[in-house]
């Protein structure tokens, strides 16, 4: 194993979620020991998946030996990942790769193209994510773990199907809108109970894919993205019923959402099973550990994972301390991933 503490970091790990409040620390990658990456349009994918995958975990064990001596909370877990269209195209259609990610390009010009949208087990953007999950747990080899790519959520695979013009079919095509949110659920179940055959079992539960240990009967993670282009009601109408479709059949769900999408952070954390809830920071809006402190009330039940600086957590000390709390930090060296580490060692579990 790429960390000889593994014990240690799963002990922390079920120590902090079963305590009411504290912080686990990860640093989510440090500046001065990264490579430089290959384009991703490079590997003539999606044709050329096994090349691909020997590189991204070749830079994976690189990028673990140089990073062996940081003590913090991250377990060493790789899934496959080829941008993002993988979330969405699994259910048809064109994509495209760039350099740094990939699109799906819209499905449906209009609902008299329903059928151009399927399961498809043969799909070869699904086969990207299941076989290349059970080609990285063939070559792991005892070095790391294999962890959930995790979803989209409903609303997101609609707005990647419909393009923009889903927005315009809460007002012009509900009835049609709604039918296609049912399917969308069952996507992204489709896609999920694919991964969860195959990941790891880490200490008795999974790691999602955005790095986070989460105990038996867990999935994650799904995103909300499209979320904060719409209005609580909307959301309440065409997104939540549908989210709570998939979240009813896990014991425990990790969400992503934006801090752009803030005002419909209530009626998202408050669907049954989801646990843990990352607060993406966005461009032009604020901060997330803002939005965390402004929404304490209604995310004092869960898991909150935010993204912060040295200074937000020396700044918001008194407050972490009153929360259960995954901290994210991408250092810009190894020093100073080590001084974030032991400022957030001093905040102790109760």
């Amino acid at each position: 194993m790429v960390r000889n503490d593994i014990d240690k970091v799963l002990s922390r790990t079920k120590q902090f979620n079963k305590a009411k409040t504290g912080v686990l620390i990860q640093i989510k990658n440090i500046s001065e020991i990264e490579s430089p990456s290959k384009p991703l349009n490079s590997f003539k994918l999606p044709y050329n998946m096994e090349e691909y995958l020997d590189y991204r975990i070749e830079s994976f064990l690189n990028y673990w030996n140089r990073r062996k001596d940081i003590s913090d909370d991250l377990l060493p877990a790789l899934a496959p990942w080829y941008g993002i269209a993988e979330h969405t195209a699994f259910v048809g259609g064109k994509v495209d790769f760039s350099e740094e990610t990939s699109w799906h390009h819209q499905v449906m010009k209009t609902y008299d193209d329903i059928n151009r949208i399927s399961l498809d087990e043969n799909n070869i953007y699904l086969k990207l994510v299941i076989n290349g999950l059970k080609y990285i747990k063939e070559k792991a080899r005892g070095r790391f773990f294999t962890k959930f790519r995790g979803a989209d959520g409903p609303m997101d695979i609609a707005n990647v199907i419909r393009g923009n013009d889903m927005f315009y079919d809460i007002y012009e095509h509900p009835d049609e809108l709604k039918n296609l949110m049912e399917f969308c659920s069952k996507a992204v179940m489709f896609t999920l109970n694919k991964q969860k055959e195959i990941v790891d079992v880490v200490g008795g539960g999974i790691i999602t894919g955005f790095d986070v240990w989460m105990g038996k009967g867990s999935v994650g993670h799904i995103s909300e993205d499209a979320s904060t282009m719409i209005s609580v009601e909307q959301y309440n109408e065409f997104g939540r019923p549908y989210t709570y479709n998939v979240t009813k059949n896990y014991d425990h769900v990790f969400m992503h959402i934006h801090s752009l999408g803030e005002h419909n952070l209530p009626s998202i954390v408050s669907i049954d099973n989801i646990d843990v809830v990352e607060i993406s920071n966005d461009p032009n809006s604020k901060r997330a550990i803002e939005i965390y402190k402004e929404y304490r009330e209604f995310l004092k039940n869960k898991v909150v994972c935010v993204l912060l600086t040295k200074k937000e957590i020396m700044d918001n000390i008194e407050f972490l301390k009153k929360h259960k709390t995954i901290i994210w930090h991408e250092a810009s060296s190894i020093k100073e991933a080590l001084e974030v580490i032991a400022i957030s060692r001093n905040i102790e579990y109760t």
